[in-house]
């Protein structure tokens, strides 16, 4: 019970795996990697002597407990939006039946559904924080992968971006057109792989500081295996939500009961009975070590309830539905596109300037009806 990963390792035998699913009615979905929720992507402060953060993670084998070693490589560092956006536009690709790896549409569209506000200096912080990403690599030496169901070493990145310039000519980048997001094959594979995956509510996680938002993830995952987790303080405030190790664990521990403060706000989690203050749910195990018990919050409980559906289902809420629009095709026509086309046919259509109101020019006009 001293370190927490070994208590609830990610090879537990998955017995009812909706239960991961377990949210209230939502606006917007996030979708997050498991494995890559052990243990923090980058430190909190965004600060590094180097562009490598090294961490690690325990874990249960058949032979007993077991260390990875994660190494997260980026030139450009990475800020704490940057995890917001990854699990926010992944969320947004995955939400889509049959989904490729790849989501195209307008930076708008992105923001809209990340629930960010849509002006200028918001193009561009978007567009920045996609740059950070397709400069960074993950590597675990115990990844476990959801496919073979076997713990490896991976090495992977996240994604890959094209877009659009004014006049296509390079330099500015064109916000008025479709932006190209490329998943990394492999990665896409793990977040839609069974068990490799964990869907939660995008607009609480938006409204959480950025350690309490790494926690959330962490404990959603591992509240549908046990109403009670036990957590290594000193191991899940540096490895698993990137405080800096140079602060002492006297204010580390300060630091962690404020994210605790702020998720009994939002009922994620509970106090104990008999508890009357966050700081009640640590105990101390000896000199300098000290363990945290969180309880299921009533969150976690909410009866589920139907989405709305003109939220969930309405076409004009799909990324391509603008870019679509743009280009002269009526509602009816976009429905049948979407039906009849995959994403990646139409992604090829969509972002050319050259594409008009022409039946000519559009290659799917000649499949649609006379109307169109």
């Amino acid at each position: 019970m001293s370190n927490a990963s070994a208590i609830v390792g990610n090879d537990a035998k998955v017995t009812s795996e909706t239960n991961r699913y377990r949210l209230p009615g939502i606006e917007r979905e996030g979708i997050a990697q498991l494995s890559l929720l052990e243990t923090a992507l980058w430190p909190l402060s965004g600060k590094l002597t180097s562009t490598t953060f090294e961490t690690s993670y325990s874990y249960m084998t058949a032979s007993g407990p077991m260390r990875a070693a994660v190494k997260v490589r980026s030139t450009l560092g990475l800020q704490n939006i940057d995890e917001f956006v990854l699990w926010g536009l992944l969320g947004a690709t995955l939400s889509r039946p049959n989904a490729d790896p790849m989501l195209l549409t307008t930076p708008y569209w992105m923001l809209k559904h990340l629930g960010l506000d849509t002006g200028g200096s918001q193009y561009a912080m978007l567009r920045e924080s996609l740059v950070r990403l397709t400069a960074t690599s993950y590597q675990n030496t115990g990844f476990y992968n959801p496919e073979t169901r076997e713990r490896e070493f991976a090495a992977f990145q996240f994604l890959s971006i094209l877009l659009p310039t004014v006049g296509g000519i390079g330099g500015v980048v064109d916000n008025d057109r479709c932006w190209r997001i490329e998943w990394n094959p492999a990665f896409f594979r793990f977040c839609r792989a069974t068990g490799g995956n964990l869907l939660f509510d995008l607009d609480l996680y938006r409204s959480l500081t950025p350690a309490s938002r790494r926690l959330f993830l962490k404990l959603k995952d591992r509240f549908w295996r046990s109403k009670r987790v036990f957590l290594n303080v000193d191991d899940l405030t540096l490895n698993g939500l990137g405080f800096s190790a140079e602060r002492p664990l006297k204010k580390r521990k300060f630091d962690l009961t404020n994210c605790l403060r702020e998720l009994l706000r939002h009922d994620v989690i509970a106090l104990g009975k008999g508890q009357t203050d966050p700081r009640d749910l640590f105990l101390k195990r000896g000199k300098g070590s000290y363990v945290v018990v969180l309880y299921e919050g009533a969150y976690f409980r909410q009866p589920l309830t139907k989405r709305t559906t003109n939220e969930k289902n309405a076409i004009t809420d799909d990324p391509l539905f603008e870019p679509l629009q743009k280009i002269g095709v009526d509602e009816a026509g976009i429905r049948r596109l979407l039906r009849e086309f995959t994403r990646g046919v139409l992604g090829r259509w969509v972002p050319t300037p050259q594409c008009t109101r022409s039946r000519e020019t559009f290659p799917a006009s000649r499949s649609l009806p006379p109307h169109f």
